[in-house]
């Protein structure tokens, strides 16, 4: 079978680290319980700013709050927004475009090899399409209610 390849993160600390108010993480009204009980349990002070209605961003300069620099990993992976949990792939909710982030070194390493016609892409990121689906799916209900 042509298509072995499946993304793997290599903890390369790109996907957790922001500069700019458009890469970071939105979280959805769900979501925004579990990480104001996770913030407290680490006592971590957050800055959250309200999109519109069942949308929020959370607002971090350089490394996420929640990410254990020393040990290259999420802190709280069981919980972590939707948003995170689709990393390397970034949706445009604008375009509903869904793009791959070349901030992440194992993108870049395989570039080529994502870029061939043999590579079926949802098969490659099969766990982070599966919650763009989940994604999309909370997003479709907000809209709608």
């Amino acid at each position: 079978m042509a298509n072995t390849l499946r993304f793997r993160c290599y903890r390369c600390i790109h996907c957790c680290f922001f500069v700019s108010i458009d890469e970071m993480p939105i979280i959805l009204e769900d979501e925004l319980q579990n990480l104001k009980l996770k913030a407290d349990e680490y006592g971590i002070n957050l800055n959250i700013t309200k999109l519109c209605e069942g949308f929020y961003k959370l607002v971090i300069y350089g490394f996420c709050p929640f990410y254990d620099i020393q040990g290259r990993r999420c802190r709280i992976h069981e919980v972590k927004p939707l948003s995170c949990r689709i990393y390397p792939l970034l949706i445009n909710l604008k375009t509903k475009d869904i793009h791959v982030s070349l901030a992440c070194d194992w993108v870049i390493e395989n570039l080529d090899r994502l870029t061939s016609h043999d590579i079926d892409v949802e098969e490659v990121f099969r766990y982070e399409v599966e919650n763009i689906k989940i994604l999309y799916k909370k997003i479709l209900n907000y809209i709608h209610h």
